[in-house]
């Protein structure tokens, strides 16, 4: 009985081992079909294509659920819709759709944008408020248009200056009507205006550039990205005298050269308008886009907008404007500026004059007819 005893209990424990090892067995094999699945899932480490996607998967995504732009500036930023015109979308509103469309992250745009705004309102009126402060605090990309309602205040005191009057100017057309009729009337009075042009001082211009860079500076954040709107000239289509026209450009020119000089400092792209087709596409007035002008703009200042960063890609490379080159100041004499045809008609007129003059003297010199008979 003890031996058989011990036979039962040895089958016993031979079955128990028998079986721990059947379910070790198979335990062993359901781990490795397992970690097999997750590596098939994973991608083999050594294919340098599922490498790539597994770099660009670890690529950290926009966290916001919204892209902010924060627009500043004039007329041409808000959107300005003259007479006889329908309610514009401003460049900056189709940026942001355009950002929306490529990203498939909502955009949201917020304008502090004003009509008639020249850079000096722009930092007393607009960069001084809490909204624009907080907007540019959150803002993901920040567009800013200023400087053509300066160079139009110029243009007024010009005209003010030049022909002599307090008269207040309510618009750019006021000061080159005024100025027209007054060179009509005298056309050496269109010396006067060029030599006062020819002289503005730029120094206003960029400490006012200079103060809204800083505030913009203070507030955006790190990641944001700035784009600036240089200026165009939009009084190449008025009537102007060549000499004037060719002033206007150089101011403007300056003007956009201190937009270049700062741009590295602050960290803003410069979106060119002054070389592109923007003339072509303006309202009534001659001065504000209408709506492909706006579509232009917005499709120019897309290209100086870095996408991938909402993405996750790689920074993109911009291409830089090349710099203008400054404009010197012009020289002018009253016969550039007049041309030869007033001297012309001076010559003939002067001639004529002494013509008449010597005819008269010889008659007046000349001794009365006296008959043969009567001079015995």
């Amino acid at each position: 009985m003890e031996v058989g005893g011990k036979i039962k209990r040895k089958s016993w424990k031979i079955l128990v081992l028998t079986l721990c090892l059947f379910l070790c067995t198979a335990w062993l094999l359901d781990g490795t079909e397992a970690i097999s699945c997750k590596a098939e899932e994973a991608g083999d480490p050594l294919d340098p294509g599922d490498t790539e996607v597994s770099e660009e998967e670890a690529e950290p995504k926009w966290e916001g659920d919204r892209i902010y732009c924060a627009a500043f500036g004039d007329s041409i930023a808000k959107g300005y819709a003259g007479k006889g015109q329908e309610d514009l979308r401003s460049y900056t509103q189709l940026l942001a759709d355009q950002v929306t469309a490529e990203v498939r992250i909502p955009a949201e745009c917020e304008k502090f944008a004003k009509n008639g705004r020249d850079s000096s309102q722009l930092n007393a009126e607009i960069l001084s408020t809490e909204e624009a402060i907080a907007a540019l605090e959150r803002a993901d990309i920040i567009t800013l248009t200023i400087g053509a309602n300066d160079l139009m205040q110029e243009f007024k005191k010009a005209a003010q200056e030049v022909l002599g009057t307090e008269r207040r100017f309510l618009s750019v057309y006021d000061a080159f009507d005024a100025l027209q009729e007054g060179v009509e009337g005298n056309p050496l009075l269109l010396m006067k205006i060029l030599d006062v042009l020819n002289n503005w001082d730029y120094e206003v211009f960029e400490e006012q550039w200079l103060l809204a860079m800083e505030t913009i500076a203070e507030h955006r954040k790190d990641t944001a990205q700035f784009v600036v709107t240089n200026l165009y000239n939009p009084v190449s289509q008025f009537e102007l005298p060549e000499s004037m026209n060719g002033i206007v450009e150089d101011i403007i020119r300056n003007m956009n050269q201190i937009m270049y000089d700062h741009a590295k400092e602050y960290d803003y792209r410069i979106v060119d308008l002054f070389d592109s087709e923007i003339c072509e596409h303006t309202q009534e007035d001659g001065l504000h886009p209408d709506q492909e002008g706006q579509k232009l703009i917005a499709k120019l200042a897309a290209e100086k907008i870095d996408t991938g960063i909402f993405k996750g890609e790689p920074e993109k490379i911009i291409r830089e404007e090349p710099r203008p080159k400054k404009a010197e100041r012009r020289r002018y004499s009253v016969w550039t500026v007049l041309g030869p045809l007033p001297w012309i008609g001076l010559a003939v007129a002067a001639g004529t004059g002494v013509m008449v003059s010597v005819w008269f003297l010889r008659r007046k010199n000349r001794k009365p007819f006296v008959p043969k008979k009567e001079q015995k």
